[in-house]
């Protein structure tokens, strides 16, 4: 499946939304890009923020180098929106990150200018299956993995992970779903480097000082509630933990579970 078709509409570009005087930014996951963060930017503009989401190195349309790329990369590209976004600016400022974003948002707040609210929706700080413990050593034998090989399309949190990134995929299509399955690889190098990140983001949190907002669907299967609990007790200042029903699509628009992520939001940001 051609990247540069799949990851070509704008909505995968990086993004810039609100003219107010508050200011945010928002990091996407992995292997996400910031149109999953879209409705959530266009939500906060509407309330007074000069909203930001970068497009990290290795994802969207650059997926294609997502093996080469290393997490100092993302890290890197964090920090820098972080800092362009603060330039200048005398108001409430707000660290927002979704998933590997999370992981992200975190050691950006613990190492440089602190927000005055660090929010984490599904914080990634570990991969759940035990055998991820060997993917350092798996990384030189097997190249890359498939995630969606033995997926199952019609399952409903499948397809509000699809209409998320690519509402045009037309995942009842045999030829669609053939393509997901064979041509869309992941380099295991790049989840060495996702596990690396999120070990640096777990021993990194007892340095996190700023006020944080963390927000965990009881029914996620990517990030486990157990996970995020034992993360927001290292975080070293004052923290708010909001577990929710729902899965890990908080941020997909259009359902209950973002409506109660925009009232969660609304009581402690606003």
């Amino acid at each position: 499946m051609d990247a540069a078709r799949f990851y070509g509409h704008e909505r995968h570009q990086d993004f810039w939304l609100g003219e107010g005087p508050r200011r945010a930014l928002l990091v996407h996951g992995f292997p996400g890009t910031p149109a999953e963060l879209r409705a959530l930017g266009g939500w906060l503009a509407a309330r007074g923020f000069r909203v930001h989401a970068p497009l990290l190195p290795g994802f969207g349309a650059d997926i294609p180098n997502l093996g080469k790329t290393r997490r100092a990369a993302w890290l890197g590209a964090a920090r820098r929106a972080w800092e362009a976004l603060r330039e200048g600016q005398g108001a409430q400022t707000v660290l927002l990150g979704f998933s590997m974003g999370g992981a992200l948002a975190l050691q950006v707040a613990a190492r440089g200018a602190p927000p005055d609210k660090l929010v984490l929706l599904a914080p990634f700080w570990r991969l759940r299956d035990p055998r991820a413990r060997w993917l350092p050593a798996l990384q030189y034998a097997v190249r890359e993995l498939r995630p969606f090989e033995n997926t199952d399309f019609s399952a409903s949190t499948v397809r509000a992970q699809f209409a998320r990134l690519e509402p045009s995929l037309d995942l009842d299509d045999p030829a669609v779903q053939e393509a997901l399955r064979t041509q869309v690889a992941l380099p295991t190098s790049a989840l060495v480097e996702l596990q690396r990140l999120g070990a640096e983001a777990y021993r990194a949190a007892p340095r996190v000082r700023a006020p944080a907002l963390v927000i965990q669907g009881l029914d996620d299967d990517t990030v486990a509630a157990t996970d995020t609990r034992r993360l927001a007790l290292r975080l070293g200042g004052p923290v708010t933990l909001f577990e929710v029903p729902g899965s890990h699509h908080l941020i997909a628009p259009g359902g209950p579970e973002f409506a109660g992520l925009c009232e969660r939001l609304e009581r402690e940001l606003l």
